[in-house]
C-alpha cells in the first residue's frame, strides 16, 4: 500500500498498521510505503517503509517501482527518472512505457561484509555455515549480504519441497542476525533463470520481494550459478535482474499493477 503524505503527515501507530495490513479485516498488504517531501535536493521523494507488523523496514525494491508509477500518475513528479530517499540508501528508478508502465529499479551495490549486514561471525566473506536449533537441528549454508536490508540466500534443488516457514523463522530468530533477516530459497534452473521463494522479516512468506530477487541474483553470481542477466521467477510473477560485479549497482525491472485506489480515514 502506498500513501501520499507529501501534503499532510501520516500519523499511524504500529497497531494501526497491523490492522490495515490484515487481509481479512483490513486493507491487506505486506509493506506500507509512505511518500513524503524530500529532505535534500538530490532526491525527488522520501519513502518510509513499514512491514505488516508495524515495524520499520529499510528497503523494498518492488515498493520503489510501485511508488515511482504512482508518483508519476498523481503528479508528485513529472519525469521518468526518480530518486527515492530510503533508510537503505538512495534508490534510482526509471519509468518507461506509459501504456503498460514498467520500472527499472537500481539498488546500491550489495554489502558483503558480515558486520555491516549485520551478521555476527568471526569469519569474513559472504558464504557462511549456520547451525540451526530444533526443530531443524542441522547446519545450513547461506550467502549473507545486505541490499540496504539483510538477506540470507540458500540454494536448494526444489523450492516447492522446503518448509520455508520453519526455516525462515529459525533464521530470523537466530542470534547471529541481531536485526533479523530476509530469507530466500533459490533454485537455479539454468544460468539465466531461477525460481525463488521469500520469507520477509516482520511479514512471513510473500509472493514477491524486489530486494530479495536482487540479493538472490547477487548470490547466484557470487557462486557462479547465474550469468549477469537473469529472470527471477517468484510466486507473484517474474522480474529481470542485472548485476555485473561487487562494485556495481543491482538493476531490477518489473511491471507494477494497480489493485485499487482509495482514501484512508483517520480518527
Amino acid at each position: 500500500m502506498v500513501i501520499d503524505a507529501t501534503s499532510e503527515a501520516l500519523e499511524a501507530s504500529a497497531h494501526d498498521i497491523q490492522q490495515w495490513s490484515d487481509r481479512r479485516k483490513g486493507i491487506g498488504f505486506d509493506q506500507l510505503l509512505v511518500l513524503e517531501s524530500p529532505l535534500t535536493v538530490k532526491h525527488d521523494l522520501r519513502m518510509q517503509i513499514f512491514n505488516g507488523d508495524g515495524g520499520t523496514a529499510t528497503q523494498c525494491g518492488n515498493g520503489c517501482a510501485a511508488a515511482t508509477v504512482l508518483a508519476n500518475d498523481i503528479g508528485l513528479v513529472k519525469k521518468d527518472d526518480v530518486a527515492l530517499d530510503t533508510l537503505g540508501g538512495t534508490v534510482s528508478c526509471q519509468r518507461w512505457d506509459d501504456v503498460n508502465p514498467q520500472v527499472t529499479v537500481e539498488l546500491p551495490p550489495p554489502v558483503l561484509q558480515p558486520e555491516s549486514v549485520p551478521f555476527l561471525t568471526d569469519i569474513q566473506g559472504y558464504q557462511h555455515q549456520i547451525e540451526l536449533p530444533s526443530p531443524i537441528n542441522r547446519c545450513i549454508h547461506a550467502t549473507v549480504l545486505s541490499m540496504g536490508n539483510p538477506h540470507a540466500v540458500i540454494f536448494v534443488d526444489n523450492i516447492k519441497t522446503i518448509d520455508l516457514a520453519t526455516l525462515g523463522r529459525s533464521l530470523q530468530q537466530h542470534s547471529q542476525f541481531p536485526e533479523s533477516v530476509n530469507v530466500e530459497i533459490l533454485q537455479c534452473i539454468d544460468r539465466s533463470h531461477a525460481r525463488l521463494r521469500i520469507c520477509e522479516r516482520g511479514v512471513g512468506e510473500t509472493l514477491s520481494c524486489g530486494s530479495g530477487a536482487c540479493a538472490s541474483m547477487v548470490a547466484g553470481r557470487l557462486l557462479n550459478r547465474l550469468d549477469s542477466k537473469a529472470k527471477i521467477e517468484t510466486r507473484g510473477g517474474s522480474v529481470y535482474v542485472e548485476w555485473k560485479d561487487p562494485a556495481s549497482p543491482v538493476r531490477m525491472s518489473c511491471q507494477p499493477q494497480y489493485v485499487y485506489q482509495g482514501s484512508l480515514l483517520q480518527n
